[in-house]
């Protein structure tokens, strides 16, 4: 158990980053990682709660860290909402890009048969 604490250390010590330079998949993977080591340090801090149901320290580090995993999963929720939105106006964006050369091909078309008819007039006369 105590290697287990030590490695989740270890890892969060290499993941550290600053998130402003993250890109939003980057940080939204960020906060997924750090809820999966908030929740192992929960599930560590009630099994030793089990064994100590009096000791404040670990009740009040249970808080702790079961309020930080709210907040993160608070922030990745936000993040998410925006990837989602991002790409969805992307594809909005596209959609009115085709809508615009097929707007502006059928306006070719049109000043096309204007045109050839207005040559066909001046044939006829």
């Amino acid at each position: 158990m105590i290697m287990a604490v030590t490695l989740t250390g270890v890892f969060g010590a290499l993941f550290a980053q600053d998130k402003s330079n993250l890109s939003d998949k980057a940080l939204s993977a960020q906060y997924k990682y750090e809820i999966d080591v908030l929740n192992s340090e929960i599930k560590t801090a009630k099994i030793k709660l089990k064994a100590d149901q009096k000791n404040v320290e670990l009740r009040t580090d249970l808080e702790t860290k079961e309020a930080k995993r709210k907040e993160v999963k608070s922030k990745k929720k936000i993040i998410d909402n925006a990837i989602k939105s991002k790409a969805a106006s992307e594809k909005a964006e596209k959609k009115a890009e085709k809508a615009a050369q097929k707007a502006d091909k059928a306006q070719q078309n049109a000043d096309q048969r204007a045109a050839d008819a207005k040559s066909l007039k001046e044939r006829e006369k």
